[in-house]
Protein backbone atom coordinates (compact mmCIF):
# COMPACT_ATOMS: atom_id res chain seq x y z
CA UNK A 1 0.00 0.00 0.00
CA UNK A 2 2.87 2.39 0.84
CA UNK A 3 4.56 1.60 -2.46
CA UNK A 4 1.27 2.20 -4.27
CA UNK A 5 0.71 5.62 -2.69
CA UNK A 6 4.27 6.81 -3.28
CA UNK A 7 4.35 5.51 -6.85
CA UNK A 8 1.21 7.48 -7.71
CA UNK A 9 3.20 10.69 -7.16
CA UNK A 10 6.45 9.34 -8.67
CA UNK A 11 5.17 7.37 -11.66
CA UNK A 12 8.27 8.01 -13.73
CA UNK A 13 10.38 6.27 -11.04
CA UNK A 14 8.73 2.93 -11.86
CA UNK A 15 9.78 1.36 -15.15
CA UNK A 16 7.45 -1.10 -16.86
CA UNK A 17 8.75 -2.77 -19.99
CA UNK A 18 10.05 -0.14 -22.42
CA UNK A 19 8.19 2.70 -20.75
CA UNK A 20 7.25 3.89 -17.31
CA UNK A 21 4.20 3.91 -15.09
CA UNK A 22 3.20 7.24 -16.60
CA UNK A 23 2.24 5.44 -19.80
CA UNK A 24 -0.62 3.58 -18.06
CA UNK A 25 -3.98 5.24 -17.70
CA UNK A 26 -5.98 2.35 -16.28
CA UNK A 27 -6.02 1.98 -12.50
CA UNK A 28 -6.02 -1.78 -12.84
CA UNK A 29 -2.83 -1.74 -14.91
CA UNK A 30 -1.14 0.58 -12.42
CA UNK A 31 -2.11 -1.60 -9.44
CA UNK A 32 -1.02 -4.78 -11.25
CA UNK A 33 2.40 -3.32 -12.03
CA UNK A 34 2.95 -2.02 -8.50
CA UNK A 35 1.79 -5.30 -6.96
CA UNK A 36 4.33 -7.19 -9.09
CA UNK A 37 7.03 -4.75 -7.98
CA UNK A 38 6.03 -5.19 -4.33
CA UNK A 39 6.09 -8.97 -4.11
CA UNK A 40 9.27 -9.35 -6.18
CA UNK A 41 10.99 -6.87 -3.83
CA UNK A 42 9.77 -8.41 -0.55
CA UNK A 43 10.43 -11.99 -1.68
CA UNK A 44 13.85 -10.98 -3.11
CA UNK A 45 13.31 -13.13 -6.21
CA UNK A 46 14.50 -10.32 -8.47
CA UNK A 47 12.76 -7.80 -10.65
CA UNK A 48 10.91 -8.96 -13.73
CA UNK A 49 9.09 -6.64 -16.14
CA UNK A 50 8.72 -3.95 -13.45
CA UNK A 51 11.67 -2.32 -11.68
CA UNK A 52 12.61 0.99 -10.03
CA UNK A 53 14.20 3.63 -12.24
CA UNK A 54 17.89 4.48 -11.82
CA UNK A 55 19.15 8.02 -11.50
CA UNK A 56 20.12 8.20 -15.23
CA UNK A 57 17.61 5.97 -16.95
CA UNK A 58 16.62 8.68 -19.41
CA UNK A 59 19.18 10.25 -21.76
CA UNK A 60 17.29 13.54 -21.94
CA UNK A 61 16.90 14.15 -18.21
CA UNK A 62 18.23 12.98 -14.89
CA UNK A 63 15.68 11.18 -12.73
CA UNK A 64 16.21 11.20 -8.95
CA UNK A 65 14.06 8.72 -7.05
CA UNK A 66 15.56 8.48 -3.53
CA UNK A 67 12.24 7.86 -1.76
CA UNK A 68 11.25 4.96 -3.98
CA UNK A 69 14.72 3.39 -3.85
CA UNK A 70 14.96 3.67 -0.05
CA UNK A 71 11.47 2.25 0.32
CA UNK A 72 12.24 -0.74 -1.88
CA UNK A 73 15.57 -1.32 -0.10
CA UNK A 74 13.73 -1.37 3.24
CA UNK A 75 11.13 -3.76 1.88
CA UNK A 76 13.84 -6.09 0.58
CA UNK A 77 15.64 -6.01 3.96
CA UNK A 78 12.52 -6.93 5.92
CA UNK A 79 11.70 -9.54 3.29
CA UNK A 80 15.04 -11.26 3.91
CA UNK A 81 14.52 -11.07 7.69
CA UNK A 82 11.00 -12.47 7.38
CA UNK A 83 12.14 -15.36 5.18
CA UNK A 84 14.99 -16.16 7.60
CA UNK A 85 12.69 -16.06 10.63
CA UNK A 86 10.15 -18.33 8.96
CA UNK A 87 12.89 -20.79 8.01
CA UNK A 88 14.28 -20.82 11.55
CA UNK A 89 10.84 -21.39 13.09
CA UNK A 90 10.07 -24.19 10.64
CA UNK A 91 13.43 -25.85 11.29
CA UNK A 92 12.89 -25.61 15.04
CA UNK A 93 9.48 -27.25 14.76
CA UNK A 94 10.87 -30.06 12.61
CA UNK A 95 13.73 -30.70 15.04
CA UNK A 96 11.32 -30.65 17.98
CA UNK A 97 9.06 -33.23 16.37
CA UNK A 98 12.00 -35.33 15.28
CA UNK A 99 13.58 -35.49 18.74
CA UNK A 100 10.32 -36.23 20.57
CA UNK A 101 10.27 -39.88 21.58
CA UNK A 102 7.16 -41.72 20.42
CA UNK A 103 6.42 -43.24 23.81
CA UNK A 104 3.59 -42.94 26.32
CA UNK A 105 3.92 -42.97 30.11
CA UNK A 106 1.35 -44.46 32.43
CA UNK A 107 -0.73 -41.85 34.24
CA UNK A 108 -0.44 -43.63 37.59
CA UNK A 109 2.34 -45.07 39.72
CA UNK A 110 1.54 -48.23 41.65
CA UNK A 111 3.05 -49.48 44.91
CA UNK A 112 3.07 -53.20 45.52
CA UNK A 113 3.76 -54.46 49.03
CA UNK A 114 3.56 -57.56 51.19
CA UNK A 115 2.23 -60.62 49.41
CA UNK A 116 1.83 -58.53 46.25
CA UNK A 117 5.60 -58.79 45.75
CA UNK A 118 5.43 -62.57 45.48
CA UNK A 119 4.14 -62.27 41.92
CA UNK A 120 7.20 -61.50 39.80
CA UNK A 121 5.92 -63.05 36.57
CA UNK A 122 4.69 -59.87 34.88
CA UNK A 123 5.03 -60.33 31.15
CA UNK A 124 5.06 -56.62 30.30
CA UNK A 125 8.73 -56.07 31.05
CA UNK A 126 11.16 -57.15 28.35
CA UNK A 127 14.29 -56.50 30.37
CA UNK A 128 16.23 -59.57 31.35
CA UNK A 129 18.29 -59.58 34.52
CA UNK A 130 17.99 -59.28 38.27
CA UNK A 131 15.59 -56.34 38.34
CA UNK A 132 12.59 -58.30 39.53
CA UNK A 133 14.50 -60.99 41.38
CA UNK A 134 15.78 -58.36 43.78
CA UNK A 135 12.22 -57.61 44.94
CA UNK A 136 11.45 -61.18 46.02
CA UNK A 137 11.20 -61.53 49.81
CA UNK A 138 13.87 -63.42 51.70
CA UNK A 139 12.50 -63.29 55.24
CA UNK A 140 9.95 -61.09 56.86
CA UNK A 141 8.24 -58.41 54.82
CA UNK A 142 10.28 -56.92 51.95
CA UNK A 143 10.20 -53.24 51.18
CA UNK A 144 7.39 -52.05 48.91
CA UNK A 145 8.14 -51.41 45.26
CA UNK A 146 6.99 -48.35 43.31
CA UNK A 147 6.37 -48.93 39.62
CA UNK A 148 5.43 -46.98 36.53
CA UNK A 149 5.59 -48.07 32.93
CA UNK A 150 5.93 -46.73 29.43
CA UNK A 151 5.02 -48.13 26.04
CA UNK A 152 6.50 -47.61 22.59
CA UNK A 153 3.91 -46.17 20.21
CA UNK A 154 5.89 -47.50 17.23
CA UNK A 155 5.92 -51.10 18.47
CA UNK A 156 4.31 -52.30 15.23
CA UNK A 157 6.88 -50.52 13.02
CA UNK A 158 10.01 -52.52 12.11
CA UNK A 159 12.25 -49.50 12.71
CA UNK A 160 10.36 -48.28 15.77
CA UNK A 161 12.80 -49.74 18.28
CA UNK A 162 14.72 -47.34 20.53
CA UNK A 163 18.31 -48.33 21.25
CA UNK A 164 20.24 -47.65 24.47
CA UNK A 165 17.20 -46.24 26.23
CA UNK A 166 17.77 -44.80 29.70
CA UNK A 167 15.54 -43.50 32.46
CA UNK A 168 16.66 -40.89 34.97
CA UNK A 169 14.42 -39.71 37.79
CA UNK A 170 14.59 -36.84 40.23
CA UNK A 171 12.29 -36.35 43.19
CA UNK A 172 11.40 -32.94 44.56
CA UNK A 173 10.96 -32.78 48.35
CA UNK A 174 10.73 -29.99 50.88
CA UNK A 175 13.86 -29.45 52.89
CA UNK A 176 12.06 -29.73 56.22
CA UNK A 177 10.69 -33.14 55.17
CA UNK A 178 14.27 -34.39 55.23
CA UNK A 179 14.63 -33.13 58.80
CA UNK A 180 11.59 -34.76 60.38
CA UNK A 181 9.37 -31.83 59.54
CA UNK A 182 11.34 -29.23 61.48
CA UNK A 183 10.41 -26.42 59.17
CA UNK A 184 11.47 -23.72 61.65
CA UNK A 185 15.11 -24.34 60.77
CA UNK A 186 14.73 -22.96 57.26
CA UNK A 187 14.09 -19.35 56.43
CA UNK A 188 14.43 -16.94 53.56
CA UNK A 189 15.08 -13.25 54.09
CA UNK A 190 12.62 -10.77 52.65
CA UNK A 191 13.54 -7.09 52.47
CA UNK A 192 10.72 -4.79 53.56
CA UNK A 193 11.15 -1.30 52.11
CA UNK A 194 9.12 1.79 52.89
CA UNK A 195 7.10 3.29 50.08
CA UNK A 196 9.06 6.56 50.16
CA UNK A 197 12.48 5.19 49.26
CA UNK A 198 12.29 1.79 47.61
CA UNK A 199 15.81 2.00 46.14
CA UNK A 200 17.72 2.75 49.30
CA UNK A 201 19.57 0.06 51.22
CA UNK A 202 17.81 -0.91 54.43
CA UNK A 203 19.36 -1.52 57.84
CA UNK A 204 19.46 -5.07 59.23
CA UNK A 205 16.58 -4.29 61.56
CA UNK A 206 14.36 -3.72 58.52
CA UNK A 207 14.79 -7.31 57.30
CA UNK A 208 11.84 -9.54 58.12
CA UNK A 209 12.29 -13.29 58.09
CA UNK A 210 9.50 -15.50 56.87
CA UNK A 211 9.19 -19.27 56.98
CA UNK A 212 9.40 -20.66 53.48
CA UNK A 213 10.32 -24.29 52.73
CA UNK A 214 12.99 -24.89 50.14
CA UNK A 215 12.45 -27.57 47.52
CA UNK A 216 15.37 -29.94 46.97
CA UNK A 217 15.73 -32.33 44.03
CA UNK A 218 17.33 -35.70 44.76
CA UNK A 219 18.23 -38.59 42.47
CA UNK A 220 15.74 -41.44 42.49
CA UNK A 221 17.32 -44.83 41.89
CA UNK A 222 15.58 -46.98 39.27
CA UNK A 223 16.44 -50.67 39.49
CA UNK A 224 16.17 -51.24 35.74
CA UNK A 225 17.10 -47.80 34.42
CA UNK A 226 18.71 -49.06 31.17
CA UNK A 227 16.97 -50.81 28.29
CA UNK A 228 19.27 -51.74 25.38
CA UNK A 229 16.43 -52.61 23.00
CA UNK A 230 13.16 -50.85 23.88
CA UNK A 231 10.52 -52.15 21.50
CA UNK A 232 7.23 -52.66 23.33
CA UNK A 233 6.73 -52.07 27.05
CA UNK A 234 9.00 -51.14 29.95
CA UNK A 235 8.09 -51.31 33.64
CA UNK A 236 10.42 -49.18 35.79
CA UNK A 237 10.80 -50.00 39.48
CA UNK A 238 12.05 -48.22 42.58
CA UNK A 239 12.44 -50.00 45.92
CA UNK A 240 11.19 -48.07 48.95
CA UNK A 241 14.08 -49.02 51.23
CA UNK A 242 16.32 -47.18 53.70
CA UNK A 243 18.00 -45.31 50.81
CA UNK A 244 14.81 -44.12 49.13
CA UNK A 245 14.32 -40.32 49.17
CA UNK A 246 10.57 -40.89 48.90
CA UNK A 247 10.26 -42.18 52.46
CA UNK A 248 10.19 -40.10 55.60
CA UNK A 249 13.36 -40.07 57.75
CA UNK A 250 11.60 -42.00 60.52
CA UNK A 251 10.58 -44.82 58.20
CA UNK A 252 14.05 -45.03 56.66
CA UNK A 253 15.48 -45.31 60.15
CA UNK A 254 13.07 -48.11 61.05
CA UNK A 255 13.96 -50.03 57.87
CA UNK A 256 17.66 -49.66 58.59
CA UNK A 257 17.23 -51.00 62.13
CA UNK A 258 15.20 -53.89 60.72
CA UNK A 259 18.11 -55.04 58.50
CA UNK A 260 16.67 -53.58 55.32
CA UNK A 261 13.20 -55.11 55.71
CA UNK A 262 9.91 -53.32 56.18
CA UNK A 263 9.07 -53.13 59.91
CA UNK A 264 6.39 -55.54 61.12
CA UNK A 265 6.43 -54.83 64.87
CA UNK A 266 3.04 -53.12 64.61
CA UNK A 267 0.08 -54.05 62.48
CA UNK A 268 -0.32 -50.48 61.23
CA UNK A 269 3.06 -50.67 59.48
CA UNK A 270 1.56 -53.18 57.03
CA UNK A 271 -1.49 -51.13 56.12
CA UNK A 272 -1.67 -49.26 52.78
CA UNK A 273 -2.62 -46.04 54.57
CA UNK A 274 0.55 -46.12 56.66
CA UNK A 275 2.64 -46.81 53.56
CA UNK A 276 0.99 -43.88 51.83
CA UNK A 277 1.66 -41.56 54.79
CA UNK A 278 5.31 -42.66 54.84
CA UNK A 279 5.83 -41.46 51.25
CA UNK A 280 6.61 -37.73 51.19
CA UNK A 281 7.40 -35.87 48.00
CA UNK A 282 6.09 -33.07 45.84
CA UNK A 283 6.85 -34.35 42.36
CA UNK A 284 8.82 -36.99 40.50
CA UNK A 285 10.41 -35.91 37.22
CA UNK A 286 11.14 -38.73 34.77
CA UNK A 287 13.44 -38.17 31.79
CA UNK A 288 13.70 -40.66 28.93
CA UNK A 289 16.55 -40.69 26.42
CA UNK A 290 17.52 -43.03 23.62
CA UNK A 291 18.42 -43.40 19.95
CA UNK A 292 15.50 -44.06 17.62
CA UNK A 293 16.09 -46.14 14.54
CA UNK A 294 12.97 -44.63 12.99
CA UNK A 295 14.45 -41.13 12.72
CA UNK A 296 18.14 -42.08 13.18
CA UNK A 297 18.55 -39.49 15.93
CA UNK A 298 18.51 -39.08 19.68
CA UNK A 299 15.02 -38.77 21.14
CA UNK A 300 13.76 -37.77 24.55
CA UNK A 301 10.58 -37.45 26.58
CA UNK A 302 9.61 -36.23 30.03
CA UNK A 303 6.87 -36.99 32.52
CA UNK A 304 6.03 -35.41 35.88
CA UNK A 305 4.22 -37.36 38.60
CA UNK A 306 2.85 -35.92 41.82
CA UNK A 307 1.64 -37.48 45.06
CA UNK A 308 -1.90 -37.83 43.71
CA UNK A 309 -0.70 -40.24 41.02
CA UNK A 310 0.38 -42.99 43.47
CA UNK A 311 -1.99 -45.88 44.24
CA UNK A 312 -1.16 -48.39 46.97
CA UNK A 313 -1.86 -52.10 46.74
CA UNK A 314 -2.39 -52.28 42.99
CA UNK A 315 -0.48 -53.69 40.05
CA UNK A 316 -0.52 -52.97 36.33
CA UNK A 317 -2.52 -55.33 34.17
CA UNK A 318 -0.65 -57.08 31.32
CA UNK A 319 -0.78 -55.20 28.04
CA UNK A 320 1.09 -57.64 25.80
CA UNK A 321 -1.07 -59.95 23.74
CA UNK A 322 0.09 -62.61 21.32
CA UNK A 323 -1.82 -62.68 18.06
CA UNK A 324 -0.51 -65.49 15.88
CA UNK A 325 3.21 -64.99 15.49
CA UNK A 326 3.11 -61.34 16.52
CA UNK A 327 3.04 -59.69 19.93
CA UNK A 328 0.71 -56.71 20.17
CA UNK A 329 0.74 -53.91 22.73
CA UNK A 330 -2.70 -52.96 24.04
CA UNK A 331 -2.13 -49.23 24.33
CA UNK A 332 -5.67 -48.66 25.63
CA UNK A 333 -4.80 -50.72 28.71
CA UNK A 334 -1.60 -48.85 29.56
CA UNK A 335 -3.19 -47.08 32.54
CA UNK A 336 -5.30 -50.02 33.77
CA UNK A 337 -4.54 -51.33 37.25
CA UNK A 338 -5.92 -54.21 39.31
CA UNK A 339 -5.71 -55.31 42.93
CA UNK A 340 -2.33 -56.81 43.65
CA UNK A 341 -2.08 -60.57 43.99
CA UNK A 342 -1.92 -62.05 47.46
CA UNK A 343 -5.05 -60.57 48.97
CA UNK A 344 -3.45 -57.69 50.89
CA UNK A 345 -5.60 -54.61 51.33
CA UNK A 346 -5.47 -51.87 48.70
CA UNK A 347 -5.90 -48.18 49.41
CA UNK A 348 -8.99 -46.77 47.65
CA UNK A 349 -8.12 -44.59 44.68
CA UNK A 350 -9.00 -41.00 45.51
CA UNK A 351 -9.63 -38.07 43.23
CA UNK A 352 -6.63 -35.79 43.11
CA UNK A 353 -8.84 -32.69 43.21
CA UNK A 354 -10.35 -33.75 46.54
CA UNK A 355 -7.07 -34.27 48.31
CA UNK A 356 -5.19 -31.75 50.36
CA UNK A 357 -1.66 -31.02 49.23
CA UNK A 358 1.01 -31.77 51.68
Amino acid sequence: MVIYLIALYEKRCIKVGDGSLEDFTSGGQIFSGLFALSWTTVSTVGYGNTWPALSKDDEDEVINCPVVNILLMTAAFFGVCFAGACGAILLGKVVQVKTQAQIEFSQAMVVRYGSGLMDISDNDDEVEGDAKKSTAPKEGMPCPVLEFRLANKLHNVPTGVIMDATLSCAVGVHEYDLQDGDENNYFYARLVLPESSSRSIRRPDKVKRISLPKKIFLDLNIVNSVHPHFKRCWTAMHILDENSPLLSPKMRSRIKKNNGLWPMQKDKYRTPRYIKDSIIFEEIIVSFNGVSKHVSAEVNAQKVYNSCDIVIGYQFVPILEKQGDEVKVLMDCLNDVAFQNGGDEALPIEDCANRVNR
